[in-house]
């Protein structure tokens, strides 16, 4: 019984290693459909920025014409849900299997964008020597009331409850994006809401936060839809000297901040990767940029037999960037 309880949980082991999780990169949305071609039935339209999870592909090619530029790609099977914003007629959260484009996913976890190196302490303090600090200080709007009139004709707050006992004043209906589109969110799955201190509307980003389980963030990007997951909270932006990448990143729970890169691409910022996936994000600790494209990095290494872990510092770079 035991030998069949750890080829299970190697089984299990292996299947999460697997797992490829995309994000929408369409900003119209990417539509579902049932089976693997054009003119199978639509099953659902996942909003941009969302992320889903790849299956296996159906080796299928197929290229379509995006305003006369041609994108190219597959057919894949993918696992999708509508626990923050409806994609189908269905109300209540669930996960569903469905078929969607690939030209128009951009990987989570793009190893292909930076590279990273260990360096020893006096590496670290020289480089950290030549380094000007640029102060970020983003303006935050934390008043309620007063975030509703900015947001007057592009977010939509509920007013009627199923239940009275449970009525609240900052429960979101839905948002209308810069492009058009009226994303509505999902009643059955949203526990997150305004905390004054935490919450807030940052004009400049055009992004509200909001508290989730844990004092967790939960970020919207009025502008276009986007989640945390890639637009994050502005109070954690790191910029390049001259603005051209940046680290940004969201706290989710239990102490711990995950990290991301984002380029600037026509004025806006878009998501490259996740960052310091090779360690816990609780263990990150310290980040600067040296160059446009240079970064320093501190963690501390809890996995040694210390009680307050072992400092170790990284260098890095972004590279070629690939979607692959």
């Amino acid at each position: 019984m035991k030998i069949l309880v750890k080829i299970y949980m190697l089984f299990m082991f292996s299947n999460v290693l697997a797992q490829e999780y995309y994000f929408i990169n369409a900003e119209n949305g990417l539509n579902v459909r049932s089976k693997s071609n054009s003119s199978s039935l639509k099953v659902a339209k996942i909003p941009f920025g969302v992320v889903v999870e790849k299956l296996f592909d159906t080796n299928k090619k197929i290229t379509i014409n995006d305003n006369g530029k041609p994108i190219e790609g597959s057919w894949i099977k993918i696992k999708y849900n509508n626990y923050i914003y409806l994609v189908s007629k269905e109300g209540k959260p669930f996960e569903k299997e469905g078929y969607v484009f690939d030209g128009y996913l951009k990987k989570v976890k793009n190893k292909n964008v930076i590279n990273t190196s260990k360096i020893n302490l006096t590496k670290f303090n020289a480089l950290k020597e030549k380094i000007e600090e640029i102060i970020h200080s983003p303006q935050k709007n934390g008043n309620l009331d007063s975030i509703k009139k900015i947001l007057k004709n592009r977010v939509t707050w509920v007013t009627k409850f199923e239940n009275e006992n449970y009525k609240r004043e900052d429960a979101i209906k839905s948002i209308k994006t810069k492009n058009g589109q009226k994303l509505i969110l999902n009643q059955h799955s949203n526990d997150y809401g305004f905390s004054e201190g935490w919450s807030g509307y940052y004009p400049t980003y055009d992004i509200l936060v909001l508290e989730g389980g844990h004092s967790s963030d939960k970020c919207f990007s009025i502008k276009t839809g986007e989640t945390e997951l890639t637009i994050g909270n502005p109070k954690y932006i790191i910029s390049s000297p001259k603005n051209t990448y940046r680290l940004n990143g969201y706290f989710g729970g239990q102490e711990c901040i995950s990290y991301f890169f984002q380029k600037k691409v026509n004025g806006a910022f878009i998501y490259l990767t996740e960052f310091n996936w090779n360690n816990d994000t609780c263990t990150f600790k310290e980040f600067h940029w040296v160059t446009e494209t240079e970064f320093i990095y501190k963690i501390i290494n809890y996995s040694k037999e210390t009680v307050n872990g072992v400092e170790e510092y990284y260098e890095g770079k972004i590279k070629g960037i690939s979607n692959n």
